[in-house]
């Protein structure tokens, strides 16, 4: 587990570096993998088949936009590419000293999928289209496509809440 998050931030600092962020990637304390973790909790969250569908939270830790956008651009740059299987969850949580993200991706419906570049659209869904009365104020939600479920979710105090 520490040569993971290790490896992620170091992956991170280079993707950050590149994509020219303005919060280093020494902002949050350290990434956790939780993929098994979460593999039993996201199946219980709303499926719909079809166009993507945004579910808001509208509760719980609001947090800014920014360190968001940060730890979106770190997951997908770190499980590009990544096969799921039917069922199979892909997730990290970031840890920033006072709140946590999570974000999470899971194949659905007997979907099989990699991966791709949708990744940072997908996840921004419910960090834009929800709490849309400022860029700060974020409280998560989840997308849902026919194949696939998104999650970003904030939270405080190492939950999900």
């Amino acid at each position: 587990m520490k040569f993971f998050t290790a490896s992620l931030l170091s992956l991170s600092a280079v993707v950050l570096s590149v994509m020219g962020s303005t919060i280093p990637p020494a902002t949050w304390t350290r990434i956790e993998d939780v993929s098994s973790e979460v593999n039993g909790n996201i199946t219980a969250l709303e499926k719909r088949g079809g166009p993507e569908y945004v579910t808001c939270y509208n509760s719980g830790t609001k947090i800014d936009r920014a360190p968001s956008v940060t730890c979106i651009d770190n997951f997908c740059a770190s499980v590009f590419g990544t096969r799921l299987a039917p069922g199979q969850t892909v997730a990290l949580r970031y840890y920033w000293g006072s709140f946590t993200i999570l974000l999470s991706a899971q194949a659905i419906n007997g979907c099989s999928w990699s991966i791709d570049k949708n990744c940072n659209r997908l996840l921004r869904k419910p960090l834009d289209e929800c709490n849309t009365r400022g860029e700060n104020g974020k409280q998560g939600g989840y997308v849902t496509d026919l194949c696939g479920q998104w999650r970003y979710d904030p939270g405080s105090n190492g939950s999900d809440e």
